[in-house]
């Protein structure tokens, strides 16, 4: 296949998926999908020559499209997902894969009948100082991990206003699938599948309209034995409003790494002489997300018929683990994370 044809459903997050697809040779921006009229205007003045559509089906139907991004609301990935996988197309779906866990275990399922690629935009797996840590476990050099721990830190007021889908008193983003998914992805890349889960949540600050929760933190047990922290909040007040934390501790050493310091702090060597501090890994500073990275990367796999680093499976693990911190917010007790269907 000498060019992909690229539909993207959604110009909110999907305006950053056209500006990544339109920098990768042998990709083709075809069409826009949104149900907003002035979304699609504004798209047609930034971007030349795209077509524009609100007719779902129509998008991703056409023979020219062979990859779609599924940038829509959280709540109807599924619904959009099941109707791409219908016509044979590869997908790149934002995270969270699904709000809920039986439907990202079938789409699991769809994804293996469809044949066809299948990645879930949990982005900060493309984070360079993040990868840096997964690759320090993966090589040993942390020892045996003990404790893990991520934060997802963001003041929701300016995004709650530029989509207020989120607010929406019928379906409202739930933060801990919007926004925890971030964090639980990270813990669970390094540490491996989540056994049992404990989740606390509060409302404080967010927007007085937004019905959930704004704040949720979880204790986590691994399969391995590792234990973990997640902590979620769009209730902060603090500028920069928007941090990722990802940290690590093992038997031989500790990295703590951040969005906002494009560097890992790394204590390899304690108790030899000179070289007990910390050691100061800095990295290329990425704007914002870096979906350049990932969605190359999800062209590469197309391409050569690899999987996905983040693909199917992967995303419903990730929902499946979030899912029974739900379950344990209601039941006030630690709740087991289902390891399938």
């Amino acid at each position: 296949m000498d060019e992909l044809g690229v539909a993207v459903l959604g110009f909110g997050v999907g305006r950053s998926h056209m500006n990544a697809y339109r920098q990768i040779p042998g990709v083709r921006l075809v069409v826009l999908c949104d149900v907003n009229e002035e979304r699609l205007a504004q798209a047609r003045q930034e971007f030349d020559g795209i077509e524009t559509t609100s007719d779902m089906e129509a998008a991703v139907s056409r023979d020219d499209v062979h990859v779609v991004s599924v940038c829509t609301p959280d709540h109807l990935h599924y619904e959009h997902c099941l109707a791409t996988l219908a016509h044979g197309k590869h997908i790149l779906c934002e995270k969270p894969m699904t709000v809920s866990e039986p439907h990202a275990w079938d789409l699991v399922q769809r994804v293996k009948e469809a044949d066809v690629r299948f990645a879930v935009g949990n982005v900060n797996r493309f984070v360079p100082q993040f990868a840096a840590i997964h690759q320090f476990v993966e090589e040993g050099r942390l020892g045996e991990l003990f404790f893990v721990e991520s934060d997802y830190i963001h003041d929701m007021r300016n995004v709650y206003e530029r989509t207020p889908w989120r607010k929406d008193p019928v379906n409202p983003q739930n933060a801990w699938y919007g926004g925890g998914v971030h964090p639980m992805d990270l813990v669970r890349w390094v540490a491996g599948d989540v056994a049992e889960i404990t989740l606390y949540a509060n409302k404080c600050a967010s927007a007085p309209e937004f019905p959930l929760p704004d704040t949720y933190i979880s204790i986590l047990k691994f399969a391995n034995g590792c234990l973990g922290k997640v902590w979620e909040t769009s209730a902060i007040r603090r500028v920069p409003g928007h941090v990722v934390n990802f940290n690590a501790y093992g038997a031989e050493g500790t990295m703590l790494t951040n969005t906002l310091e494009m560097e890992a702090k790394v204590w390899l060597n304690w108790g030899v002489e000179g070289l007990a501090d910390a050691q100061t890994l800095p990295f290329r500073r990425t704007i914002g997300h870096p979906v350049l990275d990932e969605l190359t990367h999800f062209v590469d796999c197309i391409r050569s018929g690899a999987t996905p680093l983040v693909d199917a499976l992967e995303g419903a693990k990730t929902v499946a683990t979030l899912a029974a911190g739900l379950r344990s917010l209601e039941s006030g007790k630690p709740e087991t994370v289902n390891a399938g269907p």
